[in-house]
C-alpha cells in the first residue's frame, strides 16, 4: 500500500520510507551503477546480501520490531523497495522511486571490500555543492553533473538534515554490529571542502560525496525534503565479517542489524 506523504490513517502520522538494495542483476548500467561491487571472504556477492538485509529491515518495519515502534510514536510507515528481486537499476532510476512515492526518507544498503584487513561502517550522503563552482548566473545552470541546479550553486539543498539521518543510521547499525563483535569499528569522518571554500565537517560515521542515487535533484527533494543516506555496513572481503553475516549464526546477525535499522529509519520520521 502507498500512502501519501503526510495526513494520517487511523490517527496516526504517516511516513514513506524508500529502501535500496545496492546493485543486482548481471549487467553494469552506464552511470556507474554496477551489478555487483563487493564479495565476500567465501564468494558471497554483495548485491545477494544487500537485497537479502533489505527484505528484513522491510519485514521489521511492517511486521517486527521497527513496526512496534512506530506504533510506540504514533505513525504509520509505508515502505517502497526499489527492487525486490536480483535485478539492477539506474542510480536516477532508484532515486526516481523516492520522488514518485513522495518519500521521507531515502535509504541505500551496501558493502565495502578492500583488502581483507580494513574494517568499519560508514554512511555518506551528497555533498553540499556542485563540483568546481563558485559562482553561477541567476538561473538553473547545467554542468558535467546534470541540470536543474539552483542558482546557488547548491547540490544538496537539505545537508543538514541528510547528516543527521545518516548519523543515526550508521549510529544504528555500528551498534548492532559492536554487540555481535566487539572488533567492529565506526569509519572516521572526513571533512568536505565545498568548492566555494567552505568547510563542512559532518558527524562521527557519516562522509560527504558526489553519489547519484543520492542526489536531490533526482530524489525530487525540494520543498518536501527527502533525507537520504547510504550505508557502506562492513567489509564483506574480512573473514571475522564474512563468518558473522554468512555464517552458520548468519540468519540472527542479520536480524538484529536489520531491527536496528529498522527502528532507526521510524525514529527518524
Amino acid at each position: 500500500m502507498i500512502l501519501p506523504k503526510s495526513g494520517t490513517l487511523g490517527g496516526r502520522a504517516m511516513g514513506v520510507i524508500v529502501i535500496d538494495p545496492g546493485h543486482g542483476g548481471t549487467v553494469n548500467i552506464p552511470d556507474d551503477s554496477t551489478f555487483n561491487n563487493a564479495t565476500s571472504a567465501s564468494g558471497v556477492l554483495e548485491k545477494t546480501m544487500t537485497l537479502d538485509i533489505c527484505k528484513r529491515i522491510r519485514w521489521s518495519l511492517l511486521s517486527g520490531s521497527g513496526q512496534a515502534r512506530a506504533v510506540s510514536l504514533g505513525k504509520t510507515v509505508s515502505v517502497v523497495m526499489t527492487r525486490d528481486k536480483d535485478v539492477n537499476l539506474s542510480l536516477g532510476d532508484r532515486a526516481a522511486v523516492a520522488a514518485e512515492h513522495d518519500a521521507d526518507l531515502f535509504f541505500s544498503l551496501h558493502f565495502n571490500g578492500f583488502n581483507r584487513v580494513t574494517r568499519g561502517t560508514e554512511a555518506y550522503i551528497d555533498r553540499k555543492y556542485m563540483q568546481g563552482m563558485k559562482t553561477v548566473s541567476a538561473g538553473s545552470v547545467t554542468t558535467a553533473e546534470g541540470p536543474g541546479v539552483p542558482s546557488s550553486g547548491l547540490r544538496n539543498v537539505n545537508v543538514a538534515q541528510d547528516a543527521a539521518f545518516a548519523s543515526a543510521i550508521v549510529q544504528a547499525a555500528f551498534g548492532a554490529l559492536k554487540a555481535l563483535d566487539s572488533k567492529a569499528t565506526l569509519r572516521s569522518a572526513s571533512y568536505s571542502k565545498t568548492a566555494n571554500g567552505e568547510s563542512y565537517a559532518p558527524p562521527p560515521g557519516v562522509k560527504m560525496k558526489g553519489l547519484g542515487v543520492l542526489r536531490d535533484a533526482k530524489l525530487g527533494t525540494s520543498g518536501n525534503n527527502c533525507r537520504a543516506t547510504l550505508l557502506e555496513l562492513e567489509f564483506i572481503d574480512v573473514p571475522a565479517v564474512d563468518l558473522l553475516l554468512n555464517g552458520a549464526n548468519a540468519n540472527d546477525a542479520r536480524n538484529q542489524i536489520a531491527s536496528a535499522i529498522a527502528v532507526a529509519l521510524v525514529e527518524a520520521l
